[in-house]
């Protein structure tokens, strides 16, 4: 038994060690950050933007915050905020113009400021100069392409989303498209129609440039070897700024390459700003647990867990403490029977003398039921009644309680012999 214990506490206490390094691992990761994807203002280690965040939350009169509704649910932003979206793909930037509330967001004053990742920037832009091996690919391309529609169909019944016409996001872009550049990095040059608040130089990453846009709409922000690499336009009362490289926003940067000047001319002197997380896969899902969470119910679901687990507990085990068992000398053997049994209990917790006239008052109680049963059994009550008398009249050392019991039985079963 004691063996049994040792293995069920050191199995507890192994069980125990897991569960916690476990729990700590999750919490490190999340703690660094690296549960988060690139670039988001949630990770702390020179991949992510958390410094950047903090550092512009501590600017007096500039409000920080981060977004993690998804755009479709989007509801309308402040025209005094800029939202800035790092770690952007081709895709993702162009896709922003279907969402009217972003749209709507920048032509009523709002500033949108898009970083891309340079190793995605061209990703779905990329010029095809390769035809296709096959008609096979061609096929599977077609059917890739249908089932992108579908779910994007999908997506607009769930929501409410109304995609916007391609007239509509050319008119918003520009014509602004996006192409793997010649260039290989380096240092990019500030533009002659950039403001010269912005540094002449800052180091750029290989990657994408921009090209086919609007030379009137889009001014060209900075260059390298005559490629684009960042321009601003104005739309509405608005602005849009595109980046094809978010080095300059990251933890790195603001430890080895920090541009105050040009960080502080992103935010284009609006009074807010907003991290965009949801395109980098935070998003905020709605359900029974965020709610708990938004309305600070989470005691509730702990004490309810807690009463569910003790109504499980107290259907396996009763709160009664489990029997004992029996002493040695307290087992009763197989030879004696349940009427000797009954037989020691009232022998051991009834006098003697006084089992007859007990056991006459039971016997009464079950058969002299009706005033009829009283009258039938008259003689034999008086009978019985004046035995019990003597009995009760003679020391106790003197009485036969037996043989009292004996005749009470025989006066009993002569009255039912006469009846039957």
């Amino acid at each position: 038994m004691r063996g049994r214990r040792l293995s069920i506490v050191i199995f507890l206490l192994a069980l125990a060690g897991l569960v916690g390094g476990l729990a700590w691992l999750i919490h490190l990761r999340f703690e660094s950050g690296r549960a988060y994807a690139l670039r988001s203002s949630l990770r702390s280690d020179p991949l992510g933007s958390k410094a950047l965040h903090d550092a512009y939350a501590e600017l007096p009169g500039l409000q920080v915050s981060r977004n993690f509704v998804p755009l479709v649910q989007l509801r309308a932003l402040s025209p005094d905020a800029t939202l800035l979206l790092l770690n952007t793909s081709g895709g993702q930037m162009h896709r922003l113009a279907d969402f009217d509330r972003v749209v709507d967001f920048v032509e009523r004053g709002g500033r949108l400021v898009i970083a891309m990742n340079p190793e995605r920037v061209a990703y779905e832009y990329l010029e095809n100069e390769m035809e296709e091996d096959s008609e096979a690919s061609a096929k599977d391309d077609e059917e890739t392409n249908e089932a992108a529609d579908e779910d994007d169909d999908a997506e607009e019944k769930s929501t409410g989303f109304t995609r916007r016409s391609d007239e509509e996001n050319e008119l918003f872009w520009a014509g602004l498209a996006l192409r793997h550049g010649e260039h290989e990095g380096g240092e990019a040059l500030r533009a002659e129609a950039a403001t010269s608040d912005l540094p002449e130089r800052t180091p750029w990453r290989e990657g994408g440039v921009l090209v086919e846009f609007d030379e009137e709409v889009w001014s060209p922000i900075y260059q390298i070897d005559e490629e684009v690499v960042a321009a601003q336009r104005r739309l509405g009362a608005g602005s849009i700024v595109v980046l094809t490289d978010d080095y300059l926003f990251s933890n790195e940067a603001l430890l080895k390459h920090r541009y105050a000047q040009l960080l502080a001319w992103v935010l284009g002197g609006q009074s807010s700003l907003i991290f965009e997380e949801t395109h980098l896969g935070v998003s905020e899902r709605s359900g029974v647990a965020t709610l708990m969470r938004r309305y600070g119910l989470e005691g509730f679901a702990v004490a309810f867990a807690s009463l569910m687990a003790l109504v499980v507990w107290r259907g396996a085990s009763p709160l009664l403490p489990p029997y004992g068992g029996r002493a040695r000398d307290q087992v009763i053997r197989s030879e004696h029977s349940i009427e000797a049994g009954l037989g020691d209990l009232i022998h051991r917790s009834l006098p003697s003398p006084a089992m007859p006239k007990l056991a006459f008052e039971a016997w009464k109680q079950s058969f002299i039921r009706t005033k009829g049963d009283q009258r039938f059994y008259a003689e034999e009550l008086d009978e019985i009644e004046a035995l019990l008398r003597a009995q009760d009249s003679l020391p106790a050392r003197q009485r036969k309680p037996v043989e009292t019991h004996l005749k009470i039985k025989s006066i009993i079963n002569r009255k039912k012999r006469r009846r039957q």
